[in-house]
């Protein structure tokens, strides 16, 4: 990927993005405008797990048919996926220290209730998602659970997700 062409490597980037989108020239649009420093950076985050976390998540809203175009301008849309490129890795490291809570303390904690505030009040995204994007989140979330678990460990401070 990262020696492709400049259009290869955006197009591949963003074609999970595209493919959720009304606009089918998005990819065309952003080749145009990209310069050569957009695309450094890019190239710099491919190397980032929350990068390819994200990636996957597109491609789950894709694969399990939630049609959010039909709801949500493609700028709306574009809105909700970049605070999803910014939030989702988060939410998935906090999900994972709560599920572990739950087995050393043998705690009830509904992490349903958690998710579906944040595609509520962070992604704004329409109730009638909410069902299929809660599935999305909590299957990502059991996919990644092992790495996750490993990031938080060898994270020096555990406490910024104590509540």
């Amino acid at each position: 990927m990262v020696k492709d062409t400049d259009k290869q490597f955006i197009d591949s980037v963003y074609h999970d993005i595209a493919e959720l989108l009304e606009n089918k020239d998005f990819v065309k649009i952003l080749n145009k405008h990209f310069i050569h420093q957009d695309i450094y950076h890019i190239k710099e985050n491919i190397y980032n797990l929350d990068f390819w976390i994200n990636k996957y998540f597109l491609r789950a809203i894709q694969k399990h048919s939630i049609n959010l175009k039909s709801d949500y301008s493609d700028l709306a849309l574009i809105n909700i996926f970049a605070t999803t490129r910014e939030t989702f890795f988060g939410l998935l490291i906090y999900l994972t220290y709560l599920k572990d809570e739950i087995n050393i303390k043998n705690k009830e904690i509904d992490t349903t209730i958690f998710i579906t505030l944040y595609i509520q009040d962070i992604l704004h995204i329409d109730e009638h998602h909410h069902k299929k994007v809660i599935k999305v989140i909590q299957n990502i979330q059991a996919d990644f659970n092992e790495i996750i678990k490993h990031w938080i460990q060898i994270d020096d401070n555990k406490d910024y997700l104590k509540i």
